[in-house]
């Protein structure tokens, strides 16, 4: 009977066989393969490919986080890595690899990321002090009363759109100024946009990669940050997680 496939999820530091208390892809038991100081992260799998779908995507992201809270440093693989065999992965990622991963380590090693997304509550109020604030839209939304032509009316939102970006520039510089203090790296995540102007309300998606000591502080800052827009800003607030957005091994087996 041929040898099963392997499912990747992470790589650490361990140098004794673990079998982990958690189901990986489809159910299967979580383990290691150990070259060394070295581990991978796998679970048998007898499928070649895994689609980009919740419940894998899930199921990966999970297996890594729960690894993480046994401990340990985690190199995150990229979704979907399948090897033919543990001896592939000794050879090709564990032996061949090993001076690239022991050189990547320090990325994450002492460390989470912790995520923030910030949305506007009430657009409405919102537009409201856009117009208030800027004299151009006020001038050019009492032309566009007075004439109906569609030109004019598309250049009013051209208009509240420009406000719209920079306010929404200048509130996330002011949440995001004392946090990034505390992070080591930070990414800007792509904002989920909406083309309906009065839906358009995430101000900023962000990941912080945060030494360990530094977390403590890093929640308090939020719930001050909470605190403080408690009327305007709804906070979504992930965390601790495995540096999914900082590291993630692209592994040819």
């Amino acid at each position: 009977m041929p040898e099963e496939g392997k499912y990747l999820y992470c790589v650490i530091k361990e140098k004794s066989p673990r079998k982990f208390n958690i189901l990986g892809q489809d159910e299967k038991k979580v383990y290691t393969i150990n070259e060394g100081d070295l581990a991978i992260v796998a679970s048998d799998t007898e499928k070649e490919e895994f689609s980009f779908i919740k419940e894998y995507l899930t199921c990966h992201q999970r297996v890594i986080e729960e690894v993480m809270q046994e401990g340990y440093d985690v190199l995150p693989v990229r979704f979907g890595t399948v090897a033919k065999s543990e001896e592939d992965i000794r050879e090709k990622i564990l032996k061949a690899k090993r001076k690239e991963l022991l050189e990547t380590f320090p990325i994450a090693e002492g460390r989470v990321e912790l995520g923030l997304r910030a949305i506007w509550k009430n657009m409405p109020g919102i537009f409201q002090e856009i117009v208030k604030q800027n004299l151009e839209i006020q001038e050019a939304k009492r032309i566009a009363q007075k004439n109906p032509f569609q030109m004019r009316i598309a250049g009013v939102g051209e208009l509240v759109q420009k406000a719209l970006d920079a306010k929404r520039e200048n509130e996330a510089h002011k949440i995001l100024s004392p946090l990034k203090k505390l992070a080591v790296k930070f990414k800007e995540r792509e904002l989920l946009r909406s083309p309906e102007p009065l839906k358009d309300s995430m101000i900023l998606s962000s990941a912080f990669l945060v030494p360990k000591k530094n977390e403590k502080e890093f929640d308090k800052k939020v719930e001050e940050l909470i605190r403080e827009y408690d009327q305007r800003i709804k906070f979504i607030y992930i965390g601790p997680i495995p540096p999914f957005n900082f590291v993630e091994l692209h592994l040819k087996v």
